[in-house]
């Protein structure tokens, strides 16, 4: 029997944020990944920061909780109002990722990859969802 591959949305969007912190925290090995600032404040966009184990740099997380009630999705506009928020991130971001609960779209996948390739282009950091 196959089991899903689909895991449950966390009901508290505190949650997630707290759910992305240690899997990146792990996926980097990175003991000192931390929540960037706290709720209410500006943080530039980036919700979690951290640095892949013998790298230097920072890499930052943008937590997007959308609830499958009202099936909210991430809008491009949503994109690149947290794209042009990281860019002003102290010291400059290698890379930015953007962890969300909505539902994947093709569409909005294709978007970040051509806002990636502009950026990079650019010499600024990657983009990822």
């Amino acid at each position: 029997m196959e089991s899903s591959k689909d895991l449950r949305r966390p009901t508290n969007w505190l949650d997630f944020e707290t759910l992305c912190c240690k899997l990146w925290g792990e996926i980097w090995n990175c003991p000192t990944i931390k929540k960037n600032g706290r709720s209410g404040q500006n943080q530039m966009g980036v919700d979690i920061v951290g640095s892949i184990k013998g790298e230097l740099g920072n890499y930052g997380i943008q937590c997007k909780g959308k609830d499958s009630y009202t099936s909210k999705q991430l809008t491009r506009d949503e994109i690149d109002k947290e794209i042009e928020k990281a860019l002003e991130f102290k010291p400059p971001l290698i890379s930015f990722y953007i962890a969300t609960t909505a539902i994947k779209d093709a569409k909005i996948e294709e978007y970040v990859r051509i806002k990636n390739w502009e950026n990079i282009e650019k010499g600024l950091f990657s983009i990822e969802l």
